[in-house]
């Protein structure tokens, strides 16, 4: 099977399949059927399932005679983020660019890239062995970057097909380097909401009115900084309640891969780490909740200055579950602290949040099943094989909403391998992705394949 790398992945990214944006849902459709045509060519079953906003792919390769001697379900997803600020772009976003060993352009690195790296590794394996006794499934979806809301209703439909398979694998978590191979274990759960904060029912003059009325972004303020203490904790009783502590020997793999480093300072352009009292950086990341403010609009923005007081202004909340926790539980906490300390003299406001993601672990050291066993053990064999290193087992501070949801529904744990790096620039200008590491993680899927088969 012929099948070009860079080719694929240019095509890939040539498709503005930003989720978040309703104008360009033509363009994420015709990804979704370029993927279709794709994978037909290559001998696959595949449909595409439609949902409310984005379809989502579905092919599968099953052994024709004889049980299998393995059942693996990949997923990516072929959603990106829009590529604001475009002005700050080296090269054209949605044009994949190759030079200094990198490929360039929106979603190489998350995910189209990776998800290549998976189906180039897939069809050198088939080509040298046809008549593998494996079956393999592909999820391919194209809402992750909005909370992938459609898949509940995509899992619950296609519920007995998805069972069938023994684990789910897929590579859209990081790795700290080349050498640092991480295989990621945890996930934390995500939701977002936005509130409003409205005094006047207009804008009202900062002189007649101003020390009378109180300024909605005052309240929003003053509120929004109660949140958190001076200790850098969040400030809202019971929202640490229920974690999942860190074994011990998590706790030795994170001395492997530091957070807080120098380089990692250097790289983000800070001048040093938020660290929350009695915690470690790596702590906080990997184990802990989170609240965060992501965004916040209200009052004149325009050059110059205008004399008015808003009569309305809004701020964006994200929140993070750890192990263990419920994230419809902290949202409830977090709006209930809201309205206890918001000033009375302004009325508050909130959003109905689209999707949550529940929080995710997976224990390599006690697995569920002996198929997950051996793709663990599988996993390491062809790490230390491919990158000269035995993975690291960390949980990571981001989220895949379908990882917690597939578990719910269907039982099947996840192998989550990091290809893309630090220095990546994921959701940002100039994002890119090292062809070193494709080449690699093709390399690293072949033999995956190789090894759970045989």
């Amino acid at each position: 099977m012929k099948f070009d790398y860079v080719d694929f992945v240019s095509e890939l990214v040539s498709f503005q399949s930003v989720s978040a944006d309703s104008s360009r849902a033509g363009q994420t459709a015709a990804c979704a059927r370029f993927l279709d045509a794709s994978f037909k060519s290559w001998g696959f079953e595949s449909e595409i399932f439609p949902t409310r906003l984005h379809p989502i792919v579905f092919a599968a390769r099953r052994r024709s005679g004889g049980s299998p001697k393995a059942r693996v379900l990949f997923y990516g997803h072929y959603d990106v983020q829009p590529e604001d600020p475009a002005q700050k772009w080296n090269t054209p976003a949605f044009e994949c660019v190759a030079k200094g060993g990198r490929i360039f352009g929106r979603g190489t690195a998350d995910n189209k890239g990776p998800f290549s790296c998976i189906i180039a590794g897939m069809l050198a394996f088939l080509e040298k062995n046809p008549d593998a006794p494996i079956d393999i499934g592909f999820v391919l979806e194209g809402e992750e970057e909005i909370g992938s809301p459609s898949m509940a209703d995509f899992m619950a439909r296609r519920r007995g097909e998805l069972s069938s398979y023994d684990f789910m694998a897929l590579s859209d978590t990081s790795s700290a380097a080349p050498d640092k191979i991480v295989a990621t274990v945890g996930l934390r759960g995500t939701a977002s909401f936005e509130v409003k904060f409205a005094g006047a029912n207009v804008d009202v003059h900062s002189g007649m009115y101003g020390g009378v009325v109180y300024n909605p972004l005052q309240a929003m303020f003053e509120t929004c900084a109660s949140l958190h203490g001076s200790d850098g904790l969040v400030n809202i009783p019971h929202f640490y309640d229920g974690i999942v502590g860190l074994c011990d020997w998590e706790r030795a793999e994170m001395k492997k891969s530091p957070v807080a480093t120098e380089a990692a300072k250097k790289l983000l352009g800070i001048r040093e780490f938020y660290v929350q009292n009695g915690f470690e950086p790596d702590e906080a990341l990997r184990a802990l909740p989170t609240l965060e403010f992501t965004g916040a609009g209200g009052g004149y923005q325009g050059e110059g200055s205008k004399s008015v007081i808003p009569s309305e202004c809004f701020c964006k909340i994200s929140c993070r579950a750890a192990a263990g926790q419920d994230i419809r539980r902290l949202l409830e906490l977090a709006k209930e602290a809201i309205l206890e300390r918001a000033p009375s003299a302004v009325s508050v406001e909130f959003s109905d949040c689209e999707s949550y993601g529940e929080p995710y672990f997976v224990d390599p050291k006690n697995p569920s099943s002996p198929k997950l066993a051996g793709a663990f053990c599988a996993m390491e064999k062809c790490v230390r094989e491919v990158f000269g290193c035995s993975p690291i087992f960390l949980r990571e501070g981001a989220s895949i909403p379908l990882i917690s949801d597939l578990k719910r529904e269907t039982g099947l744990d996840c192998l989550m391998l990091g290809l893309f790096l630090p220095g990546d620039n994921l959701h940002a200008p100039n994002e890119s992705f090292s062809l070193d590491m494709a080449r690699r993680g093709a390399l690293y899927y072949e033999r995956f394949l190789e090894e759970i088969s045989c």
